[in-house]
């Protein structure tokens, strides 16, 4: 009886040992898997810090380089449609740098995504022949196109790119010098990406800057390209239900950010100490810059635009509403006769929709 009550202890004892170390053994899994980036840190491989964020948000603590060598997709934009917002956003969901097309070539193989707006500008990426993915970003030419006149304003006034918004009369000016030459470049950027790389065999989506920052259509975007992302070999994303924190870090990052906004090149280089080919390359590129801040806290991210100052009503002719509506009808039919594009053409019916309405407005006025 003795016997066997030292074996009933023994017993117990190794229960309880066993599940201690099973305890522990989970605890340390867990730990190294959400803060491993916090904790150990690769040296070696480290490029700069991305954040310091609430547990909750389980955003990644350092741009790192891959473990293996990756091929960026293609993230591709007409100027002005908030390829800054998206740029910050492919990096907080995977922890991995995105690169452009004016400073990268594509073929380093430590890049997630390169976004480019060519064909509209022509930079084309010199190392691209593997790069056979690519994320098209729309957004309505209603607010693309004057977004890119104010970029333009910016850059022949010698203001730091998206400080500041066109006035009024420059935009019209600007508006009928080259409305009919940038409507067409839009329409022909969208068709570009479209026709090139196939959607059928998982080689392209499309996303819409309109869901992106909408509060009930954001996340559910975000969490779209991250699980494209994620299909990228070496490339791993934040877990799903920590989504709709990086995107309410990433896109409203106005609700955090603080007062520091002094622009920087990647570089590293004030404007006033860039040349005038970095000048143009700069401001062309849609906004290759980030805030000095940036190194140190995701809080203070400028994704996008920072534009002071009153914002301007950018209105069209009634002429070049009807334009805008008719060659989206014309994109729209185009790919809904294909039968394999239903997202792309909701997304031309939402522009669509909204065109129609400016243009109701304007025969009333």
């Amino acid at each position: 009886a003795g016997l066997e009550k030292m074996i009933g202890h023994a017993s117990t004892a190794q229960l309880m040992s066993t599940a201690l170390l099973l305890a522990c053994t989970t605890y340390l899994a867990v730990n190294s898997y959400f803060f491993s980036s916090i904790e150990n840190p690769r040296d070696n491989n480290s490029r700069r810090i991305l954040s310091t964020t609430p547990i909750e948000c389980q955003l990644p603590q350092i741009l790192q380089e891959p473990d293996q060598t990756i091929i960026p997709v293609y993230a591709p934009s007409y100027p002005g449609s908030g390829s800054g917002m998206t740029h910050y956003l492919y990096e907080a969901l995977t922890g991995l740098e995105a690169g452009n097309s004016y400073n990268n070539r594509g073929d380093e193989g430590i890049y997630v995504a390169l976004r480019t707006h060519y064909p509209v500008l022509y930079n084309y990426a010199k190392g691209a022949s593997k790069m056979d993915r690519c994320i098209l970003h729309l957004r309505n030419p209603l607010y693309a196109l004057p977004s890119y006149a104010s970029q333009r304003f910016e850059h022949v006034n010698d203001i730091p790119s998206h400080t500041q918004h066109a006035p009024l009369e420059f935009w019209i000016q600007w508006r009928d010098e080259n409305f009919v030459k940038e409507i067409k470049n839009w329409a022909k950027h969208m068709q570009y990406w479209v026709n090139n790389y196939d959607n059928t065999q998982r080689k392209r989506i499309v996303i819409s800057y309109e869901h992106l920052i909408h509060e009930e259509t954001g996340p559910e975007e975000t969490a779209f390209i991250a699980d494209f992302l994620r299909e990228g070999d070496g490339v791993s994303t934040v877990p799903p239900e920590n989504v709709p924190c990086v995107w309410d870090r990433v896109v409203n990052y106005e609700k955090y950010a603080g007062n520091n906004r002094k622009l920087i090149n990647e570089g590293g280089k004030t404007r006033g100490m860039m040349n005038e080919e970095e000048q143009h390359r700069w401001i062309d590129d849609g906004d290759v810059r980030t805030l000095s801040s940036r190194p140190n806290d995701l809080s203070n991210l400028a994704v996008g635009s920072t534009r002071g100052g009153d914002k301007v009503e950018y209105i069209f002719t009634r002429h070049q509403l009807q334009t805008i509506s008719d060659i989206l009808n014309m994109l729209k039919e185009k790919y809904q006769a294909k039968g394999n594009e239903d997202r792309l053409v909701k997304i031309l019916d939402e522009y669509l929709v909204e065109v129609e309405e400016k243009l109701r407005e304007a025969s009333t006025e």
